[in-house]
């Protein structure tokens, strides 16, 4: 749908409610009112053309008319914002906030805007300033919050948005315990840069009071027993990771896995059949074989490859075989049949973000694209 019918839909629903409050005010008024005021006809005229500028004029001149449309701005300004117009966004919401008729209420969603559309703008220390005045007046402003605490997490102030996530907590948002074990895990990952093993701990500590099964804690705490030379410490967090259906934070240590089981000797084989019956997707496959070549070498990365096609045949998998080198029949038609198969135009192997289908070949604990938590995911099955 287009952009701007969106805008027109928006207007046309609080249009509505204008409406329907005026059609409600009584007798005499129903009679003298059941026309829609021109200033709209006009507004929803300009945003049909796309003119934005001028609807702006003409809905603001609306409310000079008619204070009571305020959620008819608020609405086409969230519509600015979301378009990416935020000067338009800014200039509806900062005429709205300077109405002295203005409830506290609406004043507070009005704020609320205003700093969304700086926290849109890049602008974090603006956003930052109007969110904390408007926790002032109401602090137990969920959105206020928890736009807040994304507002620092784009700022890389993990400790601060821990802080505001718990009064969230508090509040009774209990999908936050995922999200503030998330957060000690990047500052565990910062003291483990700074050599600060025991403040590492500690961030990995707090991480599991509050998620015990907390993914990233569980890579962070294998990988220091791993450094430490702890194979088997190492393998059991890893193994946690495993006894789930679905969990893509393996991927992200399947060499350290393959090496400290390789340490193990025979006891090591139990952990890696698990590993190799975990790794189903056309990633994980592609990953594991890449660890197995780097510790095992060519002979173990091509057998567990040809297991898979045996298992279920997969032109993917198969371009990834030929891609290691494999020797090839010498008969020219499988030559050519190879060539074509190993030149075949796939779609790449990426991590891809399950709430708003963001991709990329890194893993992130935190999407870049819609900034949700605890989000990415390679599984996907062959």
């Amino acid at each position: 749908m287009d952009l701007a019918v969106i805008l027109v839909i928006t207007a046309i629903i609080g249009l509505g409610v204008v409406i329907g409050f005026w059609w409600g005010r009584g007798t005499h008024s129903r009679m003298v009112s059941k026309a829609i005021p021109d200033v709209y006809v006009q507004g929803l005229n300009y945003l049909l053309s796309e003119r934005q500028d001028e609807a702006v004029e003409v809905f603001l001149e609306a409310l000079r008319q008619h204070p009571e449309s305020v959620d008819i701005l608020l609405a086409l300004g969230r519509q600015f914002r979301r378009r990416g117009e935020l000067e338009r966004a800014l200039r509806v919401h900062q005429y709205l906030l300077e109405q002295p008729a203005l409830t506290l209420e609406l004043r507070q969603s009005v704020l609320f805007e205003i700093a969304r559309d700086y926290l849109k703008a890049g602008i974090l220390d603006r956003a930052e300033s109007i969110l904390k005045e408007l926790l002032e007046s109401q602090p137990d402003h969920g959105e206020g919050l928890a736009t807040l605490a994304e507002l620092y997490e784009l700022g890389g102030e993990w400790a601060s948005s821990i802080t505001i996530r718990k009064r969230l907590l508090q509040e009774g948002k209990s999908e936050q315990r995922s999200i503030i074990a998330m957060l000690y895990g990047e500052l565990a990952e910062q003291s483990l840069k700074k050599g600060d093993r025991k403040q590492a701990r500690e961030y990995l500590d707090a991480a599991r009071k509050q998620a015990p099964d907390d993914a990233r804690a569980l890579v962070l705490t294998g990988q220091m027993a791993f450094e430490a030379e702890h194979w088997q410490v190492a393998l059991k967090q890893w193994q946690k990771l495993l006894d789930r259906e679905v969990d893509s934070a393996i991927l992200l240590v399947l060499e350290s896995f393959l090496r400290a089981a390789q340490q193990l000797g025979a006891e090591g084989q139990n952990y890696k059949s698990g590993l190799q019956e975990h790794c189903r997707s056309t990633l994980a496959v592609k990953l594991l074989a890449q660890a197995l070549l780097a510790v095992d070498g060519l002979t173990v990365a091509t057998a567990f490859l040809q297991q898979v096609l045996l298992r279920q045949p997969n032109l993917r998998v198969f371009q990834i075989l030929l891609h290691m080198d494999l020797a090839a029949p010498e008969p020219a038609l499988f030559d050519a049949i190879a060539a074509a198969v190993r030149d075949w135009q796939s779609e790449p192997e990426l991590f891809q973000c399950q709430f708003c289908g963001y991709q990329s070949s890194q893993y992130y604990w935190h999407c870049p694209g819609c900034r949700q938590w605890g989000t990415f995911s390679g599984e996907h099955r062959l």
